[in-house]
């Protein structure tokens, strides 16, 4: 007989080691003893999404949620699941916006959950809310270099090149090699 808190952590050691196989059986069990329990379905969610197998990901994070769990990760990754499940159905980005608003509550402090939002605004055409998203994150971790590549390429599809070349320049500094693509595509504007 084995504790929830036991079955958690055997499950835990495994994904931590990229067992996610192995983690995924744990879960399973945790989740056929503690069927209301969401924390199960949680890590079992993220053990899923490891092996790419996001559809299966995605309704098991949804479970979660609907047990009600207060875990601000969950609701990120359920926005990240519904956009890489979706295929840009309106639907999907309403319910991924939503999700992300209430991580966004449970922690406002993560600058990943602001950059999630931020994509999604950019995917929706709320350029002016993206932007401050994105802006957000990079307050609360200046060096988010994805953060700093995707305000570029807002701003420049604004026509501020001076904010895109910036951004994409301390992008590169950080190592992200899309930015320093930016700037040798760009490499004009961009001195």
């Amino acid at each position: 007989f084995k504790t929830p808190g036991a079955i958690e952590r055997s499950g835990d050691k495994k994904y931590q080691a990229g067992d996610y196989a192995g983690a995924i059986d744990d879960f399973n069990k945790l989740i056929e003893q503690y069927p209301a329990n969401p924390s199960g379905y949680v890590r079992r969610s993220t053990a899923r999404g490891r092996l790419g197998m996001n559809q299966e990901a995605l309704k098991d994070v949804t479970k979660a949620i609907e047990l009600g769990t207060d875990d601000a990760w969950s609701y990120n990754n359920h926005a990240v699941l519904l956009l890489k499940s979706s295929g840009g159905s309106p639907e999907s980005f309403e319910k991924a916006k939503k999700s992300i608003n209430k991580a966004i509550k449970l922690n406002p402090e993560n600058p990943n959950f602001h950059f999630t939002r931020g994509i999604i605004k950019s995917n929706t055409g709320d350029s002016d809310g993206a932007i401050i998203d994105l802006s957000r994150t990079i307050e609360l971790n200046k060096n988010y270099f994805d953060a700093l590549r995707e305000r570029g390429s807002l701003f420049a599809e604004r026509g501020n090149i001076t904010g895109a070349c910036d951004d994409w320049k301390k992008a590169s500094s950080l190592g992200d090699t899309q930015s320093t693509n930016y700037l040798q595509a760009n490499s004009e504007v961009c001195k």
